[in-house]
């Protein structure tokens, strides 16, 4: 059972959106869809002494988000993974914000380190997705190792934050759009302003919006930031229905701008 976020969505602005509040993504489809787009991360182990040892790793999310990883048996972090497997991976979006890196999302994969014996699929898949590591998968001394998820710390900024169970985190889905959001979200916000405030007005709950940016798309609708005589606020416009291909983005945004209009 997935714990109920400690506060309401949010990204520094607003953190009571309005609008179809009811279709945002779950947390486990937002950490399972950081994990995908995400390729490093800060894997910590524990020393000899029990102290936190951090160290930047390259992954791969097999098909459940366990993290894949290609690592040195010289490395402090494989010495301490083979003394105590217990151990942690951080991945987060800090790379992509302008601006205070902490608006991003971010999420804390808890478990145990294990080596990786007969997959070899993943191992292919990680040096499709890593190729500059093909070199070192031939040294005796790497060896891939997986973590077992069993626990998730997902924060998608500020007030926003839950804790979730290994079940819950594999179960999910990422999401269809993961990597044709932003595209669409940059095209929409330099090409079609007039359409976001068309959407907030009409279905985000905020009828007096003056301007309004998509900063988020996902399977189940949008997410915008607007500014309005009350203040800068978060609005949620969901799709009618909820998308399941990548092809599904451009049709579904249409559709309801279309309808939309078709009613003013």
């Amino acid at each position: 059972m997935t714990d109920t976020p400690e506060l309401e969505h949010g990204d520094g602005h607003d953190v009571s959106p309005t609008g179809d509040t009811h279709s945002f993504p779950s947390d486990a489809e937002l950490s399972r869809s950081l994990m995908v787009t995400s390729a490093t991360g800060v894997l910590s182990t524990l020393t000899s002494e029990g102290y936190p040892y951090g160290s930047l790793v390259s992954h791969l999310a097999d098909s459940a988000g366990n993290p894949v990883i290609l690592i040195s048996d010289l490395a402090e972090h494989t010495k301490n993974a083979r003394s105590d497997n217990r151990a942690s991976l951080l991945v987060d979006t800090a790379h992509t914000s302008e601006g205070d890196p902490l608006v991003g999302a971010r999420l804390t994969l808890i478990g145990q380190l294990r080596l990786l014996e007969g997959e070899s699929e993943l191992e292919d898949r990680y040096l499709t997705k890593h190729p500059y590591s093909a070199d070192y998968a031939n040294f005796k001394d790497f060896n891939f190792w997986k973590l077992d998820v069993e626990r998730c710390r997902f924060v998608g900024g500020f007030g926003h934050m839950s804790w979730m169970t290994a079940s819950d985190y594999s179960n999910a889905e990422e999401d269809p759009f993961t990597h044709t959001a932003s595209g669409a979200i940059q095209h929409m916000n330099d090409d079609h302003a007039d359409a976001n405030l068309i959407f907030v007005q009409e279905r985000g709950g905020i009828p007096k919006a003056k301007e309004a940016q998509m900063v988020g798309v996902d399977r189940y609708g949008m997410t915008f930031h607007v500014q309005s005589d009350s203040g800068d606020r978060m609005s949620r416009v969901a799709f009618p229905e909820v998308a399941k291909e990548p092809a599904q983005l451009e049709p579904f945004v249409i559709g309801l701008l279309r309808s939309l209009r078709s009613e003013i």
